[in-house]
């Protein structure tokens, strides 16, 4: 059960919903502002962004089904539950990122590069304000630590203490938003300086921007999921697979998306 923030009549309001509720608006509304930067037409990067965020919420809890697959094929009836069990962050972006691949292929005006490019901040800034949603409902929580860090939670006895891991993870969204936001300068100051339209380069950038972004991610979810109460103990998760089997394609991403960058350097 999430802790109730306020009650209006039968409706109860906690401070989950509110806070990852407030992080997806954020982002979106930050997104639609990013569009002139990437070139991205406005009704366009509008429809991928809305059906993405259904296909989101989808893989969140597919990734759910995946992982605690033993508790839904025991009881088949939890499947109908949407309050047992919670949402994969790793099955979130990779239903939103597989729906705007789908979406972007099938209409010629939507770049997908240069909407991962809109995106990839606005992510960050997601799991940034969301996981203090995390960290007031309790979900997510470290192991029992004697760490200088180490919060004691409510639902633990007196004298427990824990690794605050939802705050790791909002620490290193903040880190990896700060690193992303000095890459995407960079490389506009660097287009802006050969005299490029930054129209034609906003592929290569969005590509480069997002790869990296990708990366940082993968290294904060297989760093601090060391020290998460619910981490596998006979190996990795499958959403710690899925992170480590994009990196050869993430690197091959920003590499070739570098190269791009470099010939209109060139050509400029």
């Amino acid at each position: 059960m999430h802790p109730v923030l306020f009650r209006l009549g039968s409706l109860q309001v906690d401070t989950y919903s509110v806070l990852w509720f407030l992080a997806l608006s954020l982002a979106i509304l930050w997104s639609v502002r990013r569009f002139p930067l990437y070139g991205v037409d406005d009704g366009v990067g509008r429809h991928v962004i809305g059906w993405s965020f259904l296909w989101m919420l989808f893989g969140a809890r597919a990734m759910e089904y995946l992982r605690n697959a033993p508790d839904y094929i025991a009881d088949p009836s939890l499947f109908l539950d949407l309050k047992h069990g919670e949402l994969s962050e790793v099955g979130a972006f990779l239903g939103a990122f597989l729906a705007a691949m789908a979406l972007c292929r099938r209409n010629p005006k939507a770049p997908f590069q240069s909407l991962c490019g809109v995106v990839a901040l606005p992510a960050a800034l997601t799991m940034l304000v969301g996981r203090w949603g995390c960290f007031f409902n309790g979900c997510c929580v470290g192991i029992a630590s004697k760490c200088a860090l180490a919060l004691h939670f409510p639902r633990d006895p007196i004298g427990v203490a824990r690794h605050p891991t939802q705050l790791y993870y909002s620490a290193a969204a903040a880190a990896m938003l700060l690193v992303l936001y000095l890459v995407e300068r960079a490389l506009i100051r660097r287009a802006l300086r050969q005299g490029e339209d930054l129209q034609e380069s906003a592929g290569a950038r969005g590509g480069a921007v997002t790869s990296i972004g990708l990366m940082l991610y993968a290294a904060m979810r297989l760093s601090v999921d060391v020290v998460r109460a619910d981490a596998p103990v006979d190996g990795l998760s499958p959403s710690h697979w899925i992170l480590l089997g994009a990196l050869p394609l993430e690197l091959l991403w920003l590499w070739r998306s570098l190269r791009t960058l470099k010939r209109e350097d060139r050509r400029a």
